[in-house]
């Protein structure tokens, strides 16, 4: 079991700017006029440094270094991380955009992944910078799995990842009262049957505290028996919302993990054929699809599928396109800062990296247009933008590990860097 020095350490301070980014143009230097028809140049987000020994891979720093892990010590290697679009069980399709897999129609969802530039037929030639091929031509965006890259529920359940920093769980409750604990690896990968033999596992359904003890009296408990890839029992059906917990063993004599699991609704598959009415789907997937009350959106941001809404499904949950002007991304940004915010309070910490993320892109959109302010105020942007891409990564990980302590520092993070992006920014064109 690895200590809790699995959390993310960043360290926002000191970025150094040459080394993230190009040097950004002078203020007086007039923006390249754009042609009709070509597509828009994706912003290249800021280099991070990772440690690669499985376990702590969730180290994230802002410069060169080593993994604070005193059992690594391992040098940590320059990635470029981003979020893209990919099927929830196949990351190796990537997309720019929400869309449809094409292996099961379901809808696309949000994971990270390292890009590279490099050259068709060759990993040689591969670079964390843009640059050209031998022959000239433009080096080309590749994109490569990383572990916790994908921490989307995999059969429309609730999914964790294990203090271990290397299994990861997802609880399904279905309606016909089974509940189901699927089993991971840090690739969001099923567990061998050879890795998932050792794990002891419980589900408890009402438990009481003992102060004299300091406990949890367990009144009420079921065996969670293996059926092939994952873990069941058969509890009936509950009211709702229904809660349970999981008590994980992932190796003999090893302390148990504790995963509480609030079911607002019965879990569907979304893969799964389907003989009743499809349930609803979110265009941005998130790990928790409760249906809590829809929140307003700022008028001047770009709406989101109004049948969604009407269906009750959270805004902040659903994708919607960067705008194209200023104004519009800064009023973006407040209302996805605020439903961050929401879902925090709510204790829904598994969502949070939904509306973190296109605050991400936001920030990164905005920084495209920094070279329209003065210096000093060009000054503020750069390392904002940076902290802001770097915080949002700190939710993800924070969220699917439920530490709330962590979440609302990261969060600090995240809106101090809001609030420094929007003051240099003009609210109106």
């Amino acid at each position: 079991m690895r200590p809790a020095l699995l959390v993310v350490v960043v360290a926002l301070a000191g970025v150094t700017a040459g080394a993230q980014r190009a040097a950004a143009p002078k203020p007086a230097q007039a923006p390249a006029a754009k042609v009709p028809g070509a597509p828009a140049a994706q912003p290249l987000e800021p280099l991070s440094y990772v440690c690669t020994m499985p376990g702590d891979e969730n180290v994230l720093e802002d410069k060169p270094g080593v993994c604070p892990n005193p059992k690594c010590g391992m040098k940590l290697v320059p990635v470029r991380l981003v979020s893209k679009w990919s099927c929830a069980t196949n990351t190796a399709f990537i997309k720019d955009a929400p869309g449809k897999c094409p292996t099961d129609g379901s809808e696309l969802v949000r994971v990270t992944v390292e890009m590279t530039f490099g050259c068709p037929g060759t990993k040689d030639l591969d670079t964390l910078e843009p640059g050209k091929c031998p022959d000239g031509t433009p080096k080309q965006r590749k994109y490569a799995a990383r572990a916790h890259g994908n921490h989307n529920p995999q059969h429309g359940g609730q999914f964790f990842m294990a203090p271990d920093a290397w299994h990861h769980v997802e609880g399904v409750y279905l309606a016909s009262g089974t509940f189901r604990l699927y089993l991971y690896d840090d690739f969001t990968k099923p567990l061998k049957a050879i890795d998932a033999r050792p794990i002891a596992a419980r589900l408890v359904t009402k438990q009481v505290y003992d102060p004299s003890t300091g406990k949890e009296n367990e009144l009420e408990k079921f065996a969670l028996v293996r059926k092939g890839s994952y873990l069941e029992a058969s509890i009936g059906q509950r009211s709702l919302p229904a809660r349970m917990s999981a008590k994980v063993a992932f190796k003999t004599g090893d302390k148990e993990n504790l995963f509480d699991f609030t079911f607002d609704a019965f879990s569907r598959d979304p893969a799964a054929p389907k003989t009743a009415p499809a349930p609803v789907k979110t265009t941005s997937a998130a790990p928790r699809p409760s249906s809590p009350a829809a929140t307003k959106p700022s008028a001047t941001a770009a709406a989101p599928d109004p049948n969604l809404i009407e269906l009750g499904v959270n805004p902040a949950l659903i994708a919607t396109p960067i705008p194209e002007t200023v104004p519009e991304m800064l009023a973006q940004l407040r209302t996805r800062t605020a439903q961050i915010r929401e879902f925090i309070d709510k204790g829904e910490f598994a969502a949070v990296y939904v509306p973190a993320f296109q605050a991400k892109d936001l920030a990164l959109a905005l920084d495209e247009h920094r070279r329209e302010l003065t210096d000093e105020k060009q000054k503020v942007v750069e390392p904002a933008v940076q902290k802001v891409v770097r915080s949002a990564y700190m939710l993800d990980a924070f969220g699917d590990l439920g530490n709330k302590q962590q979440i609302l520092e990261a969060y600090a993070i995240f809106t101090a860097a809001v609030k420094e992006i929007q003051s240099a920014f003009p609210e109106k064109p």
